[in-house]
């Protein structure tokens, strides 16, 4: 399944709460939010890394950071009610899901459901602390770990080196960076960091680095200080020419097209 980064959703550094009835305009994509997908009525089509899904009312699905997946249900075919949880919000939920495959994504327990609808109801009050919404938060995703089946991925030992390698990444992206490079850094082979890496966020090494360069150089533009190419630059493109290419992949349009429709 091609899938695309999408954007928009990356721009957005908060947990935030959405609602739909149609998710059949929803092309292929992935992001770094855990999204949380709780059906309340009729159902939908899920696809997640290449498996296809049914969804029904009184379920919900979880989508790691970075799982590529695409919903289908046409207007007023399905009432569903979606959270995005920023990774850093949840710190401890990654780490309990670091180096794990997720094979079963999908809670379908009635009791464990309801835990969840009362937390969202509460997460909607927009008189919640920070505090009071991390913990509703917490809630949620600890109610989501007892359901869900985790398989390790990798060896003992190295359940947290696709972790090192997001940080490394995230910290010296505005570098030249590689694969070998990384690996060197590390201290593993660059086959191996690249199965590690692919495993745990079902993203390539090159492409995650593309976008994380890409989310930087959209925060540049947007403050009208620079130029297209110093913003490219500084988010560590090595070319202009490169960053349209990686633009136009990733979005499905050319920079000048996308922020028309802002």
């Amino acid at each position: 399944m091609k899938s695309f980064l999408h954007i928009r959703r990356e721009q957005i550094r908060r947990f935030h709460i959405e609602h739909y009835t149609a998710l059949n305009n929803i092309n292929p994509h992935f992001h770094s939010h855990i999204e949380i997908v709780l059906i309340n009525g009729g159902k939908t089509r899920l696809w997640i890394n290449d498996t296809e899904q049914i969804l029904n009312a009184g379920e919900l699905v979880m989508l790691p950071s970075y799982a590529p997946h695409q919903f289908q249900a046409p207007q007023d075919t399905v009432d569903c009610t979606v959270l995005f949880i920023p990774p850093f919000l949840c710190s401890d939920f990654m780490e309990a899901i670091a180096g794990k495959n997720i094979s079963a994504p999908i809670v379908c327990d009635a009791e464990s459901i309801k835990t969840v609808q009362g937390a969202v109801a509460r997460l909607e009050n927009k008189d919640l602390n920070a505090i009071e919404q991390t913990g509703y938060i917490h809630v949620i995703l600890g109610t989501v770990l007892r359901y869900i089946p985790l398989e390790n991925n990798a060896p003992q030992g190295d359940i947290d080196l696709a972790t090192k390698i997001f940080l490394y990444i995230n910290e010296h992206f505005k570098e030249k960076l590689s694969t070998e490079h990384i690996a060197r850094e590390l201290g593993y082979s660059p086959r191996y960091v690249a199965e590690r890496f692919r495993t745990d966020f079902h993203i390539g090494i090159s492409r995650y680095i593309n976008t994380v360069r890409l989310k930087n150089a959209l925060s540049l533009i947007r403050e009208n200080k620079y130029t297209v190419t110093e913003c490219a630059m500084e988010s560590g493109f090595s070319s202009l020419r490169t960053f349209y290419r990686v633009f136009t992949e990733e979005c499905g349009c050319s920079p000048k097209e996308y922020f028309k429709t802002e």
